[in-house]
């Protein structure tokens, strides 16, 4: 532990000591992996349990896996939103940031809150206007906009965090608030705006901006400890997986899977932000096709990343609903196995095709309408 002091101080010490830009290469590459993970989410846990039950001991299995894989990859979105604002955001006006944010996710949340609430039916309830309000407010449209809510206070929050992070005397209340979500955990399914949950995002959000203050040093730092944060990302899966199988210790505020998850999504973060580093540092020449595929097409997703998140519970909805007939009368481990990732890929190419369209259509417009 003192040593994480000393380096987190030197850290502190040295803010200014790096160019930013005004974009960052590997940090997009890292938001179209991180909707491919969040997609994922959803992509198994939505096969099953809207199929079914944990019924069987392959299922659990399977359950186990994906939710250690995805399980909590909403943390990527706010390390990456606070690492944008330290990098990129942090130069322009406070007017400039919120009026960003107001027309490209607040606008879009709206829109996609609208189409939402109306596909299953909530103008036909007693006091219609009032629930959509309601809806809105709690991110309760859809079952995944629950995060808007509350990257909206983060983006309030923003300026206080920004100068606690950005002034070194601050660094020990920084360093908490870092931390935080390794005592209070986010609230679970399915009522997750709770005040916990605020406290936890907090934490990742503040952890970007520290996080994109010292981009290029961190992963210097990260790539010299390459081989103990792999061996540390194994041990905490497989604790993840574990507690899936035996009665971890939670209690109000508290989850042991979360507090793991925490910690094991920070490590992801690192180590791939790092090997996408290294990948990009690479001239053209020295890329292979294939990698120049995958770098291209994992850059489209972070285009339209946002879109990709409104949109593809919609999609996923009509697939599972597809694959139904099928499930009641072979219901196994590889069917579902199968199908979620039938759905993870199909839901993800709606979207894109969607957002394609809607690109088409508005040109310009299509990201007050739905992010992208």
């Amino acid at each position: 532990m003192p040593k994480l002091y000393r380096i987190f101080d030197q850290l502190a010490l040295n803010k200014h000591s790096q160019t930013k830009t005004s974009f960052n290469q590997p940090l997009h590459l890292f938001r179209g992996l991180a909707i491919i993970a969040i997609v994922g989410a959803h992509a198994w846990s939505f096969m099953i349990f809207w199929t079914g039950s944990l019924d069987s001991i392959g299922l659990k299995v399977l359950f186990s896996i994906t939710e250690m894989l995805f399980h909590g990859s909403t943390l990527y979105f706010a390390l990456i939103s606070g690492m944008l604002f330290s990098m990129v955001l942090a130069k322009r006006s406070w007017k400039q940031f919120y009026t960003n944010k107001l027309l490209h996710v607040i606008l879009p949340y709206i829109a996609v809150s609208v189409f939402y609430f109306s596909f299953y039916g909530g103008w036909q309830s007693e006091m219609p206007q009032n629930e959509f309000f309601i809806s809105l407010l709690l991110g309760k449209a859809s079952i995944h906009l629950w995060y808007i809510p509350v990257l909206m206070v983060l983006y309030l929050l923003t300026p206080l965090l920004w100068q606690l992070v950005s002034n070194p005397q601050y660094k020990w209340l920084t360093l908490t608030i870092m931390l935080i979500p390794l005592v209070i955990s986010r609230s679970p399914f399915p009522d997750f705006i709770k005040l916990q949950t605020f406290f936890y995002f907090a934490g990742a959000y503040i952890t970007g901006l520290f996080f994109g203050c010292h981009f290029k040093r961190i992963l210097d730092l990260i790539n010299l400890h390459i081989k103990s944060l792999l061996l540390l990302l194994v041990a905490l899966s497989a604790a993840i997986i574990a507690s899936y199988f035996f009665d971890f210790y939670d209690t109000g505020w508290f989850s042991v899977r979360q507090s793991l998850i925490y910690l094991q999504k920070l490590i992801i973060t690192g180590v791939v932000l790092v090997g996408l580093y290294l990948a990009t540092e690479k001239p053209k020449s020295a890329k292979t096709p294939k990698q120049i595929s995958f770098l291209s097409l994992v850059t489209l997703l972070g285009d339209m990343a946002f879109s990709v998140y409104f949109l593809h519970v919609f999609f996923m909805g009509w697939i599972i609903y597809v694959a139904q007939n099928w499930l009641i009368t072979d219901r196994n481990i590889f069917e579902i196995g199968l199908y979620g990732l039938g759905s993870l890929v199909g839901s993800i190419l709606a979207s894109v095709l969607l957002t394609l369209i809607f690109q088409k259509l508005f040109s310009n417009s299509s990201r007050k309408l739905i992010g992208a």
